[in-house]
């Protein structure tokens, strides 16, 4: 702050912030120069506003002057109001502001401070702020789901698709996966993405393919991804220790009602038997006798079932299938050797 002095010199100078002196110290610095009396507020912040007082005083006199100065915080006189502005072509959004000087103005958007550069060019002339943007174009929206897959219970051998809806800015990519397995479309997959429909179908699962799936979709302004789950009920087995002091009835009534809650499933019942050999073994259903035929199961591919399965989980999934040697799970080689016949003579 100065103010300009007439008269002869020299001059006393104070200054004084509503009605309370200010010396020179770390926060001011009080000056007077030929006929410039100023004050340097070293740090503004907000406590400095307020009324200011110069009094000039001449030496060997009572004779002094007055000069007021009223300190005013920063406000905007007139806000930017919407601006509706075709893609590619350039807009101007402006506000006014008022308080003492120096003023300064910043640019935000979405909380992020906007600098003059390519695409925006800010200027501040007579208290007036704009923001100049030199080509308007539709900002990426990061994607999110309007629908998520939900989770599925299902039997073996069944085809079955996990649906989910999305939006976001275009293009979107969308990925599936197994655990940490990313899932590729094949013959036992298929991965679709049209009108902001993301599917994933299986075919003919089996139980190795239960666990949780992770749909991930991306865009140029983020990623998101979501879980669900896939139980798959397939072969079972059960085992039955028979002795002939055992509970006949109680045996009988738990085989029942493990049949009915896996109906529609292959089951098959392991019993071990206690006696003395030689032991025939017959079963029986409804009074009738069972054919060998069925017992006979289907040939599991267990190579097969391991594609889609993470490599932690081999263990755990094989033991399902009552497999504990783990050698060739995951290839065979084979080497050929041949044998010469000679007759003596």
């Amino acid at each position: 702050m100065e103010c300009e002095l007439q008269g002869t010199p020299p001059f006393q100078i104070s200054w004084y912030k509503d009605k309370r002196e200010i010396r020179s110290s770390k926060k001011y610095k009080v000056m007077s120069e030929n006929y410039i009396a100023s004050l340097h507020i070293l740090s503004v912040d907000t406590a400095d506003v307020g009324e200011y007082h110069c009094k000039a005083l001449l030496c060997c006199s009572k004779n002094f002057s007055d000069l007021h100065f009223i300190a005013e915080p920063a406000v905007i006189v007139e806000k930017p109001g919407p601006v509706k502005v075709t893609a590619g072509d350039s807009c101007t959004l402006e506000c006014t502001v008022d308080g003492t000087p120096e003023l300064t103005a910043r640019w935000f958007k979405d909380g992020n401070e906007l600098s003059t550069d390519h695409k925006y060019k800010i200027s501040f002339f007579n208290k007036v702020s704009g923001l100049k943007i030199l080509n308007a174009t539709l900002e990426d929206k990061p994607p999110s789901f309007v629908k998520k897959p939900e989770p599925l219970d299902v039997l073996s051998g069944a085809n079955i698709t996990f649906t989910s809806i999305v939006k976001g800015s275009p293009p979107l990519e969308v990925k599936w996966f197994r655990g940490s397995v990313e899932l590729v479309p094949g013959p036992r997959c298929n991965i679709t993405l049209q009108d902001s429909v993301a599917e994933l179908e299986l075919f003919d699962v089996h139980p190795l393919e239960s666990g949780d799936y992770t749909c991930q979709v991306s865009n140029e302004a983020g990623k998101i991804s979501c879980t669900t789950h896939l139980f798959v009920k397939g072969l079972s087995r059960l085992l039955l220790l028979i002795h002939l002091k055992d509970d006949l009835l109680a045996l009988f009534n738990l085989f029942s009602s493990y049949i009915h809650e896996t109906v529609g499933l292959p089951v098959v019942f392991d019993c071990g038997i206690a006696g003395s050999e030689p032991i025939e073994v017959s079963w029986f259903k409804d009074g009738a006798r069972v054919k060998e035929d069925y017992n006979e199961e289907q040939p599991i591919d267990i190579l097969e079932l391991l594609k889609n399965v993470d490599p932690k989980e081999y263990e755990k999934y094989a033991r399902m299938y009552g497999i504990t040697d783990f050698r060739g799970l995951l290839g065979e080689a084979r080497s050929t050797a041949e044998l010469y016949l000679v007759t003596k003579g």
